[in-house]
């Protein structure tokens, strides 16, 4: 039983060894992080037959789904962001322009010369805003509501403030693993809700 346990081992040990480049890849680290994958795995290499071949395909796809997925959601939080400061942006650039044009009654005095002006949004007001007030897509604002305080501070500060990770970790107090580990786990959640609402909407 150890014997056949160490040459299961050894297997393992070779397949990593000849793999090394491939597995420090993300999405194939992200998929051997999951125990019941490495197992998968395992079966495969020990035991190649067709069906334990197949099953760690399958699985494999499924992960590669899900990691696209995520990726779709993080992407579409900072499109909203990003959109969100743009209509900002148009908005003073439109109120600007109103305030430049002349007074009939005034020759060349404009309306910007007869009141005090501010842009009618700063960035920072628009950055100071919560991450929901920037978010149009009625499943991804549902989305945002099942996520911990902690989470959602993660999201406005890394997609609306455009923080980096360890920048986060600096201001909140904590360490860079920790803020990247809550971020990751917001996605998922967001994820897995947005993906059980289109699979519902799909078989209604």
């Amino acid at each position: 039983m150890l014997e056949k346990k160490s040459s299961k081992e050894s297997l393992m040990l070779k397949f990593i060894e000849r793999n090394k480049e491939a597995i420090q890849n993300p999405i194939i680290e992200s998929f051997l992080e999951n125990d019941k994958n490495y197992e998968l795995l395992q079966k495969a290499i020990t035991n190649p037959t067709d069906e334990n071949k197949r099953e760690i395909d399958n699985a494999f796809k499924e992960h590669y789904k899900k990691i696209k997925k995520i990726k779709y959601i993080s992407n579409l939080i900072r499109y909203f962001s990003i959109d969100y400061d743009k209509k900002i942006k148009k908005l003073n650039k439109r109120f600007s322009l109103t305030l430049d044009k002349e007074v009939l009654e005034e020759g060349n005095t404009t309306y910007k010369d007869l009141i005090e002006t501010k842009p009618l949004y700063s960035e920072q007001e628009a950055y100071g805003k919560k991450l929901k007030d920037h978010i149009e897509n009625d499943k991804l604002y549902q989305a945002l509501n099942a996520l911990t305080k902690k989470q959602l501070e993660i999201l406005e500060l890394k997609y609306l403030k455009e923080m980096s990770i360890n920048e986060i970790a600096e201001l909140i107090g904590t360490t860079s693993q920790n803020i990247s580990n809550q971020h990751n786990k917001a996605l998922k959640k967001l994820y897995k809700i947005i993906g059980s609402s289109d699979n519902g909407s799909e078989s209604n």
